[in-house]
């Protein structure tokens, strides 16, 4: 395939200061080899694997006579926006003319090409995240667990007081609502109330400390 964009750059330099990595099957799933340089990307397409392409790519081939018209060539420069699945280890490069979709099989291949991009994109792209605010995230967990053991302690107190609040001049209702509440013992209440707790505080826990499922390089 022919060049993403006419700009000319040099992938040349000398071996040991030219900064490539390779990338290659079965670690990559959507190619046969992914090689970076400081200025492009190399795609070579699944079907074209040569033997010997990670040494003469270290050894500082000329890499457009090495993959000729079989790589897609993508400038780094050209590239406007890198959105990064975690869960699906899959890496879309979008620039203003097309959108590149990486996959991968190795998490490892993946967070390595994305930190190398990131390094060297980084005078013009910024990293985010769909992350969430983490007080915010457990800010819901929390009200709830704040309520049960507002309402477990007053329960329990209730329970343990309602043989003593009898009175033969009480309501109906009341009569009925005290007596209910003599049969509860505390300790039960405060067992159900507690392994409640516990299960509000981990999932207050997991939301607070929850990773991002994407990331994304943009534009400042």
């Amino acid at each position: 395939m022919t060049s993403l964009t006419a700009r000319a750059l040099s992938d040349t330099t000398l071996p040991g200061l030219q900064g490539r990595r390779v990338w290659s099957a079965p670690a990559v799933a959507s190619h046969a080899w992914l090689v970076m340089t400081p200025a492009r990307l190399y795609l070579v397409p699944q079907g074209h694997a040569t033997g010997g392409v990670a040494q003469a790519v270290e050894a500082g081939a000329d890499l457009d006579r090495l993959f000729g018209d079989a790589a897609e060539r993508l400038n780094l420069a050209d590239v406007r926006r890198a959105d990064f699945d975690l869960a699906g280890l899959a890496i879309v490069l979008t620039t203003a003319t097309v959108a590149v979709t990486l996959r991968f099989r190795d998490a490892e291949a993946a967070d390595d090409l994305f930190t190398k991009l990131l390094h060297r994109t980084r005078d013009r792209l910024h990293l985010v995240s769909d992350k969430p605010d983490p007080f915010v995230a457990a800010r819901g967990p929390l009200g709830v667990l704040a309520g049960v053991l507002l309402a477990t302690a007053t329960l329990a107190v209730t329970a343990s007081a309602a043989a003593d609040l009898g009175t033969p001049d009480a309501p109906e209702w009341v009569a009925r609502w005290l007596t209910l509440l003599a049969t509860l013992d505390w300790r039960a209440v405060c067992g159900v109330g507690g392994a409640t707790a516990a299960w509000l505080q981990v999932a207050a826990y997991r939301r607070y400390h929850r990773p991002p499922s994407r990331l994304a390089l943009v534009t400042a």
